[in-house]
């Protein structure tokens, strides 16, 4: 039989029970200002996700968000990169220091980052890494 480690802690019980038409909508997906706090959070996630032409702002809310030393994860398309190292140039920039990267995968690739401070550049420096290209998928 299973048993649970010492460090497991209780998962929150769902009390919100309400019928769906009756709960707020969630947020937009495009929605740059996350109902959060500053620094309140440990981990933030971009899986596949960094597919807006704003991708500085949502990098910028990240770093609002995440506590200082926070981890910042970035999984993307590889194809969406011209140049990894300028890419990884703007983030750093942003206020992030590069943990690892993974570039080994021939569809992804995976960045790993830590909150350092606040974004080093003032909002109209122009942070040209951040262009992204646009996904690409093949017909199988």
């Amino acid at each position: 039989m299973f048993e649970e480690p010492e460090w497991t802690e209780e998962a929150p019980v769902a009390t919100d029970l309400r019928p769906v038409a009756s709960r707020p909508l969630p947020a937009s997906a495009s929605q740059i200002k996350v109902p959060l706090e500053d620094e309140s959070v440990d981990v933030a996630v971009f899986c596949l996700s960094l597919m807006g032409t704003n991708i500085r702002d949502f990098l910028e809310e990240a770093n609002r968000v995440l506590k200082q030393g926070g981890l910042l994860k970035v999984a993307e398309v590889s194809s969406r990169f011209e140049d990894v190292r300028t890419f990884l140039g703007a983030v750093t920039k942003l206020g992030f220091k590069v943990i690892s990267k993974d570039l080994t995968n021939s569809h992804f690739f995976l960045f790993d980052f830590e909150k350092t401070g606040p974004p080093r550049v003032g909002p109209k420096a122009q942070l040209t890494g951040l262009k992204l290209q646009p996904c690409l998928y093949k017909r199988r």
